[in-house]
């Protein structure tokens, strides 16, 4: 049966038209995500070609290079935005460059449009190689779809070589049929994947909203369960409460307040390990997990904390505010819930705060 290009070229359009009003209809709901929009636009140049060119693959002009140039810097553009990196590298804007200066040079030095057009294919599968290496470079681990997506780049970086083979004149025209099929499978691929991951990305930024605290970008109650869950082993447990809060609320109103709560945060984390969990556990207090830690060496680095907070005042807008932290401290066991040890740590923060405030005491 023989296959007609003219159809293979049509379906082309289709799939390309579909997935770029895809994307830019994504673009138009969230205009921020500007990855939406390089995406679509790249997609729309492909439609343009597919409906434009006659018949893929053999055609000598410059234009072909610079649809070629404009749809894949388009598309890894959209990468990097989409990873929040910098649109644009150096080596980028040669490998963009390269397809169409590499067709013009050739044409221009005489020789042969067949070779003018080997020269740009195999630069632009160069192009679409190296954004294959960009997502396999930045894809976390076990990143099924990402790793698709680099599949994705590096087939078209593979088919679109192989109109250059020298084949029988029978089966000349089966590398212009794979091109249509391999255009059309990546490109709903690509789609499928982009905005699996940015639904992932979403459900990820839902998780995190649920599990921190607005205010300080400490975790919340749920967040510390979620980091804590199963067995620890060993940990020393801090509960840290801010003194006298309720009279800073009077006196330097909520605002001053809600900085000093993210002051405390701030001051913490430059104290605190990185294997530490910190959580605001509500009002103006503050939990603290310390994995491998014994009562001791936690008690330590409670009174640094205490001294930490305590020695310099909060500066908000031409207030200096006096602030000082009182802090239980006790020591998990492997195995415990996390739960008990907190009321220990609760029953001896309760003791400092008897005993006159501003102090460490262990339970």
């Amino acid at each position: 049966m023989e296959v007609s290009i003219p159809t293979l070229q049509f379906t082309d359009f289709l799939v390309f038209g579909s997935c770029g009003a895809i994307f830019l209809c994504n673009w138009m709901m969230n205009r921020r995500k500007i990855y939406f929009l390089c995406f679509g636009g790249g997609y729309v140049v492909c439609a343009g070609m597919a409906a434009w060119f006659v018949d893929f693959g053999a055609y000598g002009s410059l234009w072909s290079p610079i649809g070629w140039s404009l749809t894949g810097a388009a598309f890894w553009i959209g990468l990097r935005l989409f990873d929040g990196h910098p649109a644009v590298t150096r080596p980028m804007l040669v490998l963009f460059l390269l397809p169409t200066a590499t067709h013009g040079i050739l044409a221009c030095a005489g020789f042969s449009p067949t070779t003018a057009i080997a020269g740009s294919t195999l630069a632009y599968a160069l192009h679409e190689a190296a954004a294959a290496l960009y997502v396999l470079r930045m894809s976390p681990a076990r990143s099924p779809l990402r790793n698709l997506i680099a599949l994705a780049l590096l087939t078209i970086a593979v088919a679109i070589c192989l109109p250059l083979l020298p084949l029988p004149d029978a089966v000349v025209g089966l590398p212009i049929v794979g091109i249509f099929v391999v255009d059309q499978v990546t490109t709903i691929l690509l789609t499928t994947s982009i905005l699996a991951l940015e639904a992932e990305k979403a459900h990820a930024t839902v998780e995190t909203m649920a599990r921190t605290d607005g205010l300080t970008g400490a975790l919340n109650r749920q967040g510390l369960a979620a980091k804590t869950s199963g067995d620890l082993g060993r940990a020393g447990i801090i509960l840290a409460d801010l003194d006298h809060f309720k009279s800073i609320n009077d006196r330097f109103g909520h605002a001053g307040g809600d900085e000093v709560l993210r002051e405390f945060v701030r001051r913490a984390g430059t104290l605190l390990p990185g294997d530490s969990h910190l959580a605001r556990l509500g009002g103006e207090e503050f939990g603290i997990v310390l994995p491998g830690r014994d009562q001791r060496a936690t008690a330590r680095l409670a009174e640094r904390l205490r001294h930490i907070i305590g020695g310099t005042p909060v500066l908000w807008r031409e207030a200096a505010i006096p602030v000082t932290v009182s802090v239980g401290v006790a020591a998990m066991a492997a195995g415990e819930v996390l739960h008990e040890a907190l009321e220990r740590a609760d029953t001896a923060l309760y003791a400092a705060k008897m005993e006159g405030r501003n102090r460490v005491r262990a339970a």
